[in-house]
């Protein structure tokens, strides 16, 4: 099994970063920090509370202000990257916010190594105009870091961090911002921008969708944006969703055959299932195909989950048959209960054909 992401925060990167501290601030406490740091209750820490107590250890042991103390910590961070490299954008976040030009100045030096999306959220809340306008401009950087963070810091529901409200109720902001990256030569810039289309369709979605429409075949780049930002949308079988994407809502689909291997399933267990797919139409027919899973939830009632199977195109009344695997094990992100299921069969959003089986 894979050791947990939050012990890449161990004792040894602690000393490492105590070390670096203490050769460039004659008044930064090393034994202090290091034992303060790693202390009695360093191995109950989660991931994030770990980066948080490291950010404060150092705001602790130091004499210097928040200024001086800064300039040190832009320069020691170009020694790390990935996930120890956000402890730097985690300590502006944290003693920045009164200091706003050069924190933000800060954020865009430290996301070349690692990402400031977390740590500019409060910036944006505090002072919008100042930091969209920065934004705006980091979009057009030569740095794909920096780019990436002008798209990431800036969506509306970024998982794991602080929500954006404002954005929520009107991400007009975030349009120009997404325009200069629609065609960007980095997948890791693109995946963003259509992280940042997916937030807006919760929220938003006839914007998302306006913006859509203009942006699909412009070229490949637009195009897998455009697709992955509105995945949600093209699950639950939105038709203006499906037209962008080349789908005909109005084409005729039918699913002659639903085949559980089993109507009864223990937890912890999985079971086959199989189905047919046939087009009605006279000719070819794009569809996108995938199967919905409702779940018992622990207050008796059902939750569905959609799973994507595959998008082609269908010849006219020859059937195509698929064969999938569900597992009921427990997992992190989902406990399985007891009780009455159901599976059915989405071809363009819409349920064709359902099952009901039992988990005990």
């Amino acid at each position: 099994m894979a050791e947990p992401l939050k012990n890449e925060f161990n004792e040894a990167f602690v000393t490492q970063l105590g070390d670096l501290l203490a050769e460039r601030d004659e008044s930064f406490n090393l034994d202090g920090f290091i034992r303060s740091t790693i202390n009695e209750n360093w191995e109950a820490r989660a991931l994030k509370d770990r980066m948080r107590h490291i950010s404060n250890m150092i705001h602790a042991h130091t004499s210097l202000n928040y200024l001086e103390q800064l300039s040190i910590v832009v320069d020691i961070a170009a020694q790390f990257g990935g996930l120890l490299g956000m402890t730097f954008p985690d300590y502006v976040e944290v003693y920045g916010l009164d200091y706003p030009k050069e924190s933000i100045a800060a954020l865009y030096q430290l996301t070349r190594y690692s990402s400031s999306e977390f740590a500019i959220r409060p910036y944006i809340i505090a002072y919008e105009n100042e930091v969209m306008k920065a934004m705006l401009e980091w979009s057009k950087d030569e740095n794909e870091h920096v780019r990436r963070l002008a798209s990431e810091g800036c969506r509306p529901r970024l998982p794991w961090a602080m929500a954006l409200p404002t954005f929520k109720k009107d991400p007009t902001l975030l349009l120009p911002i997404l325009e200069n990256l629609k065609e960007d030569e980095s997948l890791y810039v693109r995946k963003s921008v259509s992280n940042n289309i997916n937030d807006i369709t919760k929220d938003n979605p006839d914007i998302a969708l306006k913006l859509s429409e203009r942006w699909y075949g412009a070229n490949d780049h637009t195009n897998w944006i455009v697709k992955n930002g509105l995945r949600n949308l093209l699950k639950t079988g939105n038709k203006q969703a499906l037209q962008i994407i080349g789908f005909n809502d109005n084409a005729k689909f039918k699913v002659p055959t639903l085949k559980l291997s089993t109507k009864k399933v223990g937890i912890g267990n999985s079971f086959n299932f199989e189905f047919q797919i046939s087009n009605l139409e006279s000719k070819n027919a794009l569809a996108k195909v995938g199967f919905v899973v409702s779940y018992q939830k622990a207050n008796g009632t059902l939750s569905d989950k959609i799973f994507h199977v595959t998008e082609k195109e269908f010849a006219s009344s020859d059937p195509s048959v698929f064969k999938k695997k569900l597992s009921f094990k427990d997992l992190t992100t989902r406990k399985h209960h007891p009780g009455l299921h159901k599976i059915g069969v989405l071809v363009n959003g819409k349920k064709l054909a359902e099952e009901e089986f039992e988990l005990v």
